[in-house]
């Protein structure tokens, strides 16, 4: 029995061997994680301004690499070297916004036969929109469902000279991808392979930035079911989460504790292997964002106050004071 069980046990030994190096080869390409030290984050998309953006004291920004959506006002390489200086001279992550499961009119990509209001949708959208353009959303004007499993979109995203190469030659440190769970829940529902296909979208997005850089960093907003997946967790680098606490059903209204406690056991898979949970709270009251503060802090995770629109910027140590900043393209919301 010994002479037969030997060389399978040889065999498994050597595999687990050539398993290990494997691992440890993939870990020396990649540097370590530096979002696993983020202590806080700020949040703004709409009428950015890099001066009052580099003296706010966060760890990390996510911010939109064009301060009004085009790219003739895309920020540049001396833009985004002041923004990774925090003002004690530290370095600061600076991760660019990418809407990956919506369309957006004002992005350079944008065709105007594809429509881009409701009087143009009716005229022109159904005619000649591409087959990846999904419905409007009635929330923020100008932004369209995308049908992300689509390589005709995917390629926007990841094509020669395409999205993801304008964030890399700006010198962002990764990408900040939201509308992952809204497209999962709407225009792929009743999908069977959608979780798998935006799981393949996000990984095909890491693949294509880590190419040109190893430390390019991948975030996603909210999808936190994704992460019962080891694989999906393996490529992302931490997690955004909106409304963990507050506004899932309403406004500014505490959550259920069933739904809290249900998103916190998904996001502690990430957490338990050190990728950090960036929350945030869309609150004004002092006694709200306290409370929520101190939540979000027990739980491990990085806490950021906003205003839902995303027009300023809350500084850190100063809870609910406002640095000054125009509003923008999102501030069409109903």
């Amino acid at each position: 029995m010994t002479t037969t069980r030997w060389p399978i046990t040889r065999g498994l030994a050597l595999a687990l061997l050539c398993f290990a190096l494997t691992i440890t080869a993939e870990a020396q390409q990649r540097p370590a994680n530096p979002l696993a030290a983020a202590r806080s984050w700020g949040y703004q998309l709409q009428g950015p301004k890099v001066a009052t953006l580099a003296a706010s004291p966060y760890d990390v920004l996510v911010i939109d690499y064009s301060k009004d959506g085009s790219d003739d006002e895309a920020l540049t390489a001396a833009d985004l070297d002041k923004l990774k200086k925090k003002p004690d001279g530290s370095r600061r992550i600076v991760l660019s916004y990418l809407s990956i499961g919506e369309a957006e009119s004002y992005r350079y990509y944008w065709k105007w036969a594809w429509g881009g209001k409701w009087y143009s949708d009716l005229l022109l959208g159904w005619f000649f929109a591409p087959s990846w353009k999904g419905p409007l959303n009635l929330d923020w004007i100008g932004n369209y469902a995308t049908r992300y499993w689509q390589d005709n979109w995917q390629q926007i995203i990841l094509g020669n000279g395409g999205y993801l190469d304008r964030i890399q030659k700006a010198g962002f440190d990764g990408v900040y991808l939201d509308k992952i769970d809204s497209s999962i829940e709407d225009i792929a529902k009743g999908r069977a392979s959608a979780r798998d296909d935006m799981r393949t979208f996000v990984k095909r997005i890491a693949e294509r930035g880590r190419a040109a850089n190893p430390g390019f960093l991948v975030v996603p907003q909210n999808g936190e079911e994704l992460l019962t997946d080891a694989g999906y967790r393996a490529v992302i680098d931490g997690i955004g989460k909106e409304d963990l606490l507050y506004g899932e059903l309403k406004e500014k209204q505490a959550n259920p504790p069933e739904i809290v406690a249900k998103r916190v056991g998904l996001l502690k898979l990430l957490t338990a292997e050190r990728k950090p949970v960036l929350a945030v709270e869309y609150l004004d009251d002092p006694s709200a964002i306290a409370a929520a503060r101190k939540t979000l802090t027990e739980l491990g995770f990085v806490a950021h106050f906003a205003d839902r629109p995303l027009d300023n910027l809350r500084v850190a140590d100063l809870p609910g004071k406002r640095v000054s900043s125009g509003g923008g393209r999102r501030a069409e919301k109903k």
